[in-house]
This record gives C-alpha cells, sequence and structure tokens, in this order.
C-alpha cells in the first residue's frame, strides 16, 4: 500500500502562474492571489523594476498613510491593513473595476481572519468570485481531499485486495453513512487530482504526490482534524475494544522540550506509517490520531 506524499507549498502558486502568463513585467493581477500581501509584494517589485525612482514612501505618498514605511511592514506582516486603510490602499494600486476593489477587499478579510468557520466562507466567496475569471476545479479538489475524511478513507481503501470500485460497495464498508452522490464525487475528485486512476473496470493509486498550496491547508487541515476527532468519539461509543485503542497521558514539560516531543510524535507515525504500508492482504482501514496540546496557558 503506497504512502501518499502531500508537499505543503511555501509559496503562492498562483503567483507563479501570474508571472509565467505575464512575462514578469507587467503588473500581477490580483484575483490570481490568495495571499493579499503576495500581491503588494509583486505589485511593488514589478513598479521598481519598470520604474527605478518608484519607492515605498511614493506608494504610501499616493495612499495617504502616515509612514512611508507603511507598505513594508504590511507586506512583512509587522502590520495589518484595516478598515481605514484598506480604501486607501485601493486608491493607490489604482484597481480599475468594482471586481478587483471586492477581490482584494475579500482577500484582506480572508488573511487577517481568525475565526476558522468565517474564514472558510471567505475562502468560498473568493473562488465564488475567482471562477468568474475561469477558476479550475482543482482547488475545490484539494480542499475537499484534505477536510473530508472519506475521502483519504476511499483512496486508501483503493489498494485493498479486495476493493471493489462501486459506491454502493464503498458506502458499505465505510462507518459513517456517506451519501452515494458524494462518494461517487470523491472518486471523480480522486482521479481528477492524479491520485487514483482507472485500471480496466476498476481504479488503482498512482503513488503520485499532492501538491497543495498553504492557503487551502490553512482551511481544510483544522476541519480535517475536527471531523477525525469527531469520529473517534463515536468509535469511542460505538466500536468493541478489542477493534479499538484509545490511550492519553497527562504530563509536564518544559517549553524548551516542546519542539523534540513533537518530533519524536512524527518520527512514532513515520514508523506506523511504514510498517503499514508493507502489509500484504490489508482488509481495513484504521485511523491513527496522535494528539498532543496544552491543557493550561502559557506562564507569563
Amino acid at each position: 500500500m503506497s504512502i501518499l506524499k502531500i508537499e505543503f507549498l511555501k509559496k503562492n502558486v498562483y503567483k507563479d502562474l501570474n508571472k509565467r502568463e505575464r512575462g514578469g513585467l507587467m503588473e500581477p493581477v490580483v484575483s490570481e492571489y490568495l495571499n493579499y500581501r503576495d500581491y503588494l509584494k509583486d505589485f511593488y517589485n514589478a513598479k521598481k523594476s519598470l520604474k527605478k525612482e518608484y519607492s515605498y514612501r511614493v506608494f504610501t505618498n499616493k495612499a495617504q498613510v502616515g509612514s512611508p514605511s507603511h507598505l513594508k511592514m504590511i507586506i512583512d506582516g509587522e502590520r495589518n491593513l484595516t478598515h481605514k486603510t484598506i480604501p486607501k490602499y485601493v486608491k493607490a494600486l489604482g484597481f480599475k473595476n468594482k471586481k478587483e476593489i471586492r477581490f482584494f477587499e475579500l482577500l484582506v478579510k480572508y488573511n487577517q481572519c481568525k475565526e476558522q468557520d468565517t474564514k472558510i466562507q471567505l475562502f468560498e466567496d473568493l473562488l465564488k468570485e475567482k471562477k468568474k475569471k475561469g477558476l479550475t476545479a482543482v482547488e475545490m479538489n484539494q480542499l475537499s481531499f484534505l477536510s473530508q475524511w472519506y475521502y483519504v478513507a476511499i483512496y486508501v481503501m483503493v489498494d485493498l485486495p479486495e476493493f471493489i470500485s462501486d459506491a454502493l460497495w464503498i458506502q458499505s464498508r465505510l462507518v459513517e453513512k456517506v451519501p452515494l452522490t458524494q462518494i461517487r464525487q470523491a472518486l471523480k475528485d480522486l482521479e481528477a487530482l492524479k491520485l487514483i486512476k482507472t485500471v480496466g473496470d476498476s481504479y488503482q493509486q498512482t503513488g503520485g504526490a499532492l501538491s497543495v498550496p498553504d492557503e487551502i491547508q490553512d482551511l481544510a487541515i483544522p476541519r480535517y482534524h475536527a471531523t477525525m476527532n469527531d469520529l473517534a468519539r463515536k468509535s469511542l461509543e460505538k466500536t468493541a475494544r478489542d477493534l479499538r485503542e484509545f490511550n492519553g497521558a497527562t504530563i509536564a514539560i518544559k517549553k524548551e522540550n516542546l519542539p523534540n516531543l513533537k518530533k519524536m510524535v512524527r518520527a512514532f507515525r513515520k514508523e506506523i506509517n511504514e510498517l503499514t504500508s508493507n502489509t500484504e492482504g490489508a482488509d481495513m482501514i484504521y485511523q491513527l490520531n496522535i494528539q498532543l496540546f496544552p491543557l493550561t496557558k502559557e506562564s507569563k
């Protein structure tokens, strides 16, 4: 059974695509971004490459904000834009239409939002705006794969010797009821992501990697773990004790030792992954959750 490699991209893939399309010479298009700070950085660099005397001061003067370093501090993440400074930046950026303005405003709210449910809604609003400009389905497929528990389960299930590429069969094997339409969509999305491929009348894992932008990871991973925690709670109530193992320890640590503890947790998960990937004749899919989190606030 192959281990899926998920690569979380540290730089904005939309930014790179935009530069290739426009040769890196013209001003960037805001709708190609999912991080407004990256957009501002590229906007500034594009202006600078076309006109050497362009500076942070030139931008901030046009925006009519007090500090000449305001733009640099925003780009570096040292400050946030506010409801008062957003219109000023809109003016300095010279947006030509309402769609660009709305997208930039949404982007700022999305990047600065801390509340997960609101952030997801803002992300979906951004995608709706991007669809008007020809958005592909890849972004939504990645989000679904990383945030819906049954996508991962079906992906792993494909490699079982007894696997049958029938939505009813898959539904009958999952511990929680998933509608047939969602199972069929999951198979289509997994194939679109090139994680599985059609072989005869069935599917097969491709063994490929999934490259995911940070922006989608930040949305999907919390939702994924929240769902898995909910499934774990249900399993605690419904699954026979000999088919599950729940354990825990409450420990006191020094903060300086936390990185080493996290490293040990990751090493254990990797060891389990390697062990199970070599299992012949597997007939069940299990979920392993390893949780290490604080029960007290940090000492001041």
